[in-house]
This record gives C-alpha cells, structure tokens and sequence, in this order.
C-alpha cells in the first residue's frame, strides 16, 4: 500500500492518542480525508472521535498500537473487507531508507539511542524514531538516511516488512496484561527478523532462548551477541558469564565477559580484542550486552560508511549516559546513592539492574501483578548477598513478601508503604553511607503511580529531598 492506494479512499484511524495524531498530521499533508475513532469517551467529547462501532462504513483502518488486534470489531472489519494498517507497517512498506530496527523485552531504547549517537557523530545522516524520537511517517521522504527504530511488540505485531538491519535483545515474558499469553506476545515480535532477505542483517543475543528462536526467522545473514557457552543458551541462569575461551564457537559476532570486563568481535571464527569494557560509562551487564549489540550494528553500518571508525564508536560508548528512569544515577545524598530503574518492569530486568552494583542495597520493589513468575525472582533476590533489604510496594507487596519469606531472605523487609514518601520513611530506616538505594520495580506502575515516569520522577524528587534531611 502507498499514497496512491489512500487517494479517494474512505480513511479511519483507530485511537487518537500520539500515534493517532501523527497519522493524522501525515494524511492532512496529502489533503486525505479521514475520520477518528477512539474507545475513550473523553478522548471522544474532546475530537469528536466516532465509537468504534462506526468503523465499518471505512475502507482502510491505521490502528494505534495500543489497540489490540484482538479487538473483536477489527475482526469484523476485515471480515468485511476493510483493509488494515498502521503507522510503522505503511512506513516500512514504502521508505527507501536503510531501517535499524532494535526489539526486545528491555534494553532497545537504550541501544537505539546509542547507535544513533554512534551514527550521528561518524557524520552520517540517521533519524531516531518508533517508541521516542520522531514519528516514523514524518520521516517517509527520508530516503538517503538512516533510520533507527526502537520497535516494541504492539508496534511490530502486523508489519509485513523487516527492517534492513535488525536487532534482537533480551526476549522474555513481558506484556502479558496487553497480549492474551506468552506465545502472542512472542509471535507479535517476529516481523522485526521474518521477512529479512539475503541482503539485510540479524543481531541476536543468544543468551536468551526466545530470542535466538525469533532472530533465526528469516534469511539474513546472523550475527551474534554472546555470553553463554552453546550448552547454556536458554537453560542456564541468563546472568552467569563464561571465560572467553569457553564462549560459543559462533562464527560472527561481539563476546562480552565480565570477570574481566572485555570485549571480543568474532569474525569468520577468529576472536580478537576488541575494548576493555570498564571504560563504558552504562553501569550493568545487562547494559553491556546491549553496547555490544550497538557495536556490532556499527560494525556493519561500516563496511559501508568508512567515516564510522573504532575510535568514533568507543568514544561515543564512553560519553553514552543511557535515557531517563533506565538505571538513571540520580546523585548521592548524605552519603546513600541513589539509581532510578523505573522502567525495568520485569523481573528479569530488575535482577540486572540489582546486580549492577556490588554494594549494600536497599530496593524499592513492586506494583501490579503482571502474572510473572514472581517465586522464581524471589528465589534469585535472596541469593544476592548485597540486598540488606527490600521496600515493597504495590499490589503485589504481599506476593513478593510471601515468596522472600519463602526463600529464607535475611534482609529487612518493609511493606505498606502508600506513597513515595512513605518509602522514603522506610529506606531511612535503613539506609547507612555508603549505601544504595535503588528503584527496581519488576512490574508497573498502574495504581499508585501514573506511569513508569511519574514514578521514577517521584522517586528522583523523594531522593534529593532525602539529600535535605
């Protein structure tokens, strides 16, 4: 589908949240006509937006992401010959540019926004979008650059097209409240490797089971980001890390250990020495798993742009700070550190953003019950001998509490706590100089907290009140 398949057409577009206005703005700059849709009454008495039981007189339908495609009137729709797209699908259908699209559980914002720093600062012309950055059909004309895309699973869950360059990070269950269960939310990041060709490129963290299977699709030639021998892939504890010579005998692609903090490229099976990781500025194994994957995406950016040097890439590496509320230093105050993980909404992420630090923590824990295997993540907190304790909030305090308990946790456990600054009453309990003081959530924020930001922000806010009492 392209813009002359939209002209004379009848147009929705379903939910008029960002993604619905840009859509928006793309068809009013070709003088499309198109009516709103939204499920929101609000939204609807604000726009003058139609219930969705008004779709079925369109003939094309842009849906926003956060309309499941589940949604029983979008079957009908199609049942009824009503053609379905969306932002991301019409733009990768007819961009010209070269796509970097980066995918998984955690960790693609940052190694988006990192190789786009890497790109922009070897002086070539690249954009940022998909989840932040600009909206992607602004950047249809765009054909001589290169775009990066951080690509969440409601995004990539019906595109036909697969980015040139494809990166897949660390895949584990997440978004089990939006997707009907675990193999749905699998299948719907699939695209961002099925539809590749011989030409393109496939980035794969191989630590994790789910995404090896989805960076395997299609037939692009694979690179890989490892850490784990061939026996461990997908079995073993997904933070333990191997000596160099034990990784897996992969052919191409970037090493990371981090016993020694080094980093090895591959190439036609012959490793070498790449960079000493303890000059990276991102704390975290998990953040060096996703460096390397932005190393390896401008290593092969580089067979084609001479101007991306070793030196521009390590730099830029060291220079990185990451993105707000993403293991975010927030500054030290009476002695304690203080680091906003707000957006680490998983278990997974939460134990890698924990074992960032060898220090004693104190971890402010919870939210919804997401459905996650809280027991097993129970049972790995109590093995990490620097939690001297836990603050939990949410509705799942209780679950989590029950689970440590469980697991014979031996630190401090704080629950009840109503609102930032009750944690903070409780973390003063504790808190001694020296500490770190660390928000980690494993789940959302829907509750107690607006989003992810307002709760990171909110715990930025009680921190440097704390640096005052």
């Amino acid at each position: 589908m392209n813009i002359t398949d939209l002209q004379g057409k009848k147009i929705g577009i379903l939910g008029f949240g960002i993604e619905g206005q840009a859509v928006a703005a793309f068809l009013t700059k070709y003088a499309l006509s198109f009516e709103v849709y939204d499920q929101n009454p609000e939204v609807r008495l604000k726009t003058n937006a139609k219930d969705f039981s008004e779709i079925f007189d369109r003939e094309i339908l842009f849906r926003s992401p956060g309309i499941k495609l589940s949604e029983p009137s979008l079957f009908q729709a199609q049942e009824k010959g009503i053609v379905l797209t969306s932002q991301l699908k019409f733009f990768l259908q007819n961009t010209k540019a070269k796509i970097i699209g980066i995918t998984g559980s955690k960790g693609k914002g940052t190694t988006a926004k990192l190789v786009y720093e890497i790109l922009k600062n070897s002086g070539l012309k690249v954009f940022l979008g998909g989840n932040f950055g600009s909206e992607v059909l602004s950047l249809l004309s765009e054909d001589d650059a290169y775009i990066v895309l951080e690509l969440s699973s409601f995004q990539l869950a019906d595109v036909d097209v697969s980015p040139h360059i494809a990166v897949v990070l660390m895949v584990v269950p997440e978004h089990l409240d939006y997707h009907k269960d675990i193999s749905e939310y699998y299948d719907a990041k699939s695209p961002i490797t099925k539809f590749q060709t011989k030409n393109d490129f496939a980035i794969i963290n191989s630590d994790y089971e789910q995404s090896m299977i989805i960076g395997k699709l299609g037939s692009a030639k694979k690179y890989f980001v490892q850490t784990l021998q061939e026996e461990s892939v997908g079995k073993a504890d997904p933070f333990k890390i191997y000596k160099a010579e034990e990784f897996l005998k992969i052919k191409d692609g970037i090493f990371a250990e981090e016993l020694e903090k080094h980093v090895y490229l591959v190439n036609d099976s012959e490793t070498q020495f790449y960079a000493d990781a303890k000059e990276f500025s991102l704390p975290g194994f998990h953040n060096l798993q996703n460096v390397c994957a932005a190393i390896m995406v401008s290593k092969i950016v580089s067979k084609e742009e001479p101007g991306i040097t070793d030196q521009v890439i390590l730099q830029t590496i060291r220079e990185y700070k990451g993105l707000e509320h993403m293991l975010e230093e927030v500054g030290t105050f009476n002695g304690v550190q203080f680091f906003d993980d707000s957006f680490g909404t998983t278990p997974e992420s939460a134990l890698a953003a924990i074992k960032a630090f060898s220090k004693p923590e104190i971890v402010i824990m919870g939210g919804v019950n997401k459905g996650a295997d809280y027991e097993s993540f129970a049972y790995e907190v109590t093995k990490l001998k620097q939690i001297k304790g836990v603050v939990l909030i949410g509705q799942i305090s209780g679950i989590l509490e029950q689970a440590l308990l469980k697991n014979t946790f031996i630190g401090k456990i704080y629950t009840g706590a109503k609102n930032m600054p009750e944690v903070f009453e409780q973390v003063k309990e504790i808190a001694l100089e020296g500490d770190i003081v660390l928000l980690a959530p494993a789940t959302s924020s829907f509750g107690m907290f607006k989003d992810y930001k307002d709760r990171g922000n909110q715990f930025k806010e009680a921190a440097r009140k704390y640096g005052n009492s």
